[in-house]
């Protein structure tokens, strides 16, 4: 009796411990704490229960996030709170602990990252430990090795975190947000956040957008005016895009405050904003005014009073039955305007008047105007006669004209009178040669009269002008030099008729220019040059040729550019005597004549504008 009592006292035992075993594996463990340590190497998340923790590690790098499912677990009171850890030197933004819906006993921390890093999680009795490196943190100093430092332990390598730019420790300078993004694809309609599936049917609003919020891993807010179901059957939609189509079907309306979205019916967001804007008219039509002179340097007061009536309350504005009036004068004398306005108003017109008055760019252009001319003529020709014994008798042959073949060439009786008529007779610049032998061994023939001439000239001109002026932006300049012209003309007196006049006209050289500078540093410009020359004409008298041009080109500051040319070449060949007589070789020049004649000429027209004062003016160079 006694061994059977033992047995069954231990077999009460062991069922007993199986009993509290099955109680304790059914339980599900309280998560009493989440806690968040920053460390200049690393941040660490401790996530403690009140007994043995399993979990599973998610990391998500389009989202940022790091997620703890912890496995039959519940959050106790106060522990689902959020952590924000932004203005921390980590790359941990937000700790968000939440109890997951619709699910029995599953709880999950998102760890939000502001760059994504891997981590390592691992159990440390009933504490979970997530640690984050802080790459580019200070790291501390490595402490020294203990002296019973194994041979293992020396040649493991230190771990210490790769070198990296600091993190920015403010909100404002770190990277592009989920927020963010759907600030932007609220505007521009292209969906870029992680897919969701959402499948429910007359479902509560609210519980739709914080299930949005979960998936996005930012802060929402949902203003108790929002009510209603909603079913949906969504499957693989960007949250964005999913929380657009709500606030759509709902009539809702999302405002973003810093790193909140919040979310009220678009009615009452309006109301809220024209009460806002009712206020603060209210505010400003209460407040009050004050006087400020403002003087003008390089701006005109007149233009810049219209500019500036448009940022202050001009005219009366009745709200709540207060009158708003803004006061704006401008005073020749000193060149100055007069403001009475708000304190507000009036510093926003003290920083207009700061960016527009300020010089007005000045430009100078200078022009060049190239001219080059070359000629050369060439010329040859002569006369040949001879004739009979006796005076006043038949000639034989004679190509000089208006002469006796039988007469000497120089002399009296003689076809010249000395040699200066010789000079004059000679056809062309150049030498000319006379001979005059007698032929009396030849029967019948007195006397033989030769004369050729040869002559040949060359010519180069080359005339360069440089007009040049300064002028203000979107201004317009002229200079001008002219050259007086004797210039013939006819006038009609009555009675008389058609009388032949002068009159003096100018050959002008002269350029109008209007530039505009643009913001970048290039001038465009309007331009007109033109050069005039004086041209002689038949009978002795003169005529003006004009050249011109007008363009508007785009032209760098301190560029030089050529915005045109003329080439102009002309070539004559005269050939005349008498007929095959004239094209024998050599004799043929006692024949006939032969003048060749070729002239070319160039103009070139080079701009070269420069501001010149691109600092005071505030341009930038491009």
């Amino acid at each position: 009796m006694k061994d059977i009592s033992g047995s069954a006292v231990r077999m009460a035992a062991v069922f007993a411990t199986l009993l509290v075993f099955a109680a304790t594996a059914g339980a599900a463990v309280e998560i009493t704490a989440v806690d968040f340590k920053n460390e200049p190497g690393a941040s660490t998340i401790e996530i403690t229960g009140d007994g043995l923790v399993t979990f599973e590690k998610q990391e998500n790098p389009d989202d940022k996030q790091i997620v703890i499912e912890l496995k039959d677990a519940k959050l106790a009171g106060g522990v689902d709170r959020k952590l924000d850890t932004s203005s921390f030197d980590s790359k941990v933004s937000l700790v968000s602990p939440y109890q997951v819906d619709g699910t029995e006993n599953t709880a999950r921390v998102v760890i939000q990252l502001k760059d994504m890093v891997s981590a390592d999680a691992s159990i440390e009795g009933n504490t979970i430990k997530v640690v984050i490196p802080n790459a580019g943190a200070a790291a501390a100093p490595p402490p020294p090795p203990p002296p019973a430092q194994t041979e293992d332990q020396a040649a493991a390598p230190e771990q210490t975190p790769p070198a990296a730019p600091p993190a920015a420790p403010a909100p404002s300078v770190e990277a592009k947000t989920n927020l963010d993004t759907f600030t932007e694809t609220k505007e521009n309609k292209q969906f870029s956040g992680r897919p969701v599936t959402i499948q429910v049917k007359d479902a509560d609003v609210q519980d739709v957008l914080r299930l949005i919020g979960e998936a996005s891993g930012f802060n929402i807010v949902v203003g108790e005016e929002v009510k209603g179901k909603i079913t949906l059957a969504l499957v693989d939609v960007p949250w964005d895009q999913a929380l657009d189509v709500i606030l759509h079907t709902k009539q809702l309306a999302a405002e973003r405050k810093n790193n909140v979205l919040r979310v009220v019916t678009l009615q009452g967001l309006t109301k809220e904003k024209q009460d806002e804007l009712q206020a603060k008219q209210a505010t400003e039509a209460s407040a009050p005014r004050i006087t400020r002179v403002f003087p003008v340097s390089y701006a005109k007061p007149s233009e810049l009073k219209t500019i500036l009536s448009q940022f202050g309350k001009t005219g009366s504005n009745d709200v709540m039955g207060q009158k708003s009036q803004s006061v704006i004068q401008v005073d020749e004398r000193t060149n100055s305007i007069i403001v009475m306005d708000i304190p507000e108003n009036i510093e926003r017109m003290r920083k207009m008047i700061e960016l527009l008055d300020t010089q007005t760019p000045q430009v100078m252009i200078e022009a060049k105007i190239i001219e080059a001319t070359e000629g050369f003529s060439r010329a040859i020709g002569g006369s040949i006669g001879f004739g009979n014994a006796e005076l006043n008798k038949t000639n034989f042959i004679a190509s000089l004209g208006g002469a006796n073949p039988i007469d000497a060439l120089i002399g009296t009786p003689g076809v010249f009178a000395d040699g200066n008529a010789v000079s004059t007779a000679a056809q062309g610049a150049g030498g000319t040669f006379g001979l005059s032998p007698k032929l009396s061994f030849l029967p019948g023939i007195q006397r033989l009269n030769a004369l050729l001439s040869i002559g040949e000239s060359e010519n180069r001109v080359k005339i360069v002008s440089s007009p040049k002026t300064v002028v203000l932006n979107k201004g317009s300049a002229t200079i001008v030099q002219g050259t007086p012209v004797l210039v013939p003309g006819t006038t009609f007196i009555e009675g008389v008729g058609q009388v032949p006049t002068t009159s003096v006209m100018s050959a002008n050289l002269s350029m109008t220019v209007k530039p505009t500078v643009t913001n970048d540093g290039s001038i465009l410009l309007d331009l007109n040059v033109s050069r005039d020359i004086p041209v002689p004409l038949s009978g002795g008298s003169s005529g003006i040729g004009s050249r011109n041009m007008n363009t508007t080109v785009v032209v760098e500051s301190g560029s030089t550019l050529m915005i045109g040319g003329i080439y102009t070449t002309t070539s004559t060949s005269t050939s005349s005597g008498f007929p095959f007589l004239r094209k024998i070789p050599i004799i043929g020049w006692l024949f006939g004549k032969e003048s060749e004649n070729n002239d070319r000429s160039e103009l070139f027209i080079i701009i070269s504008p420069r501001i010149l004062n691109e600092k005071e003016a505030g341009i930038t160079a491009g």
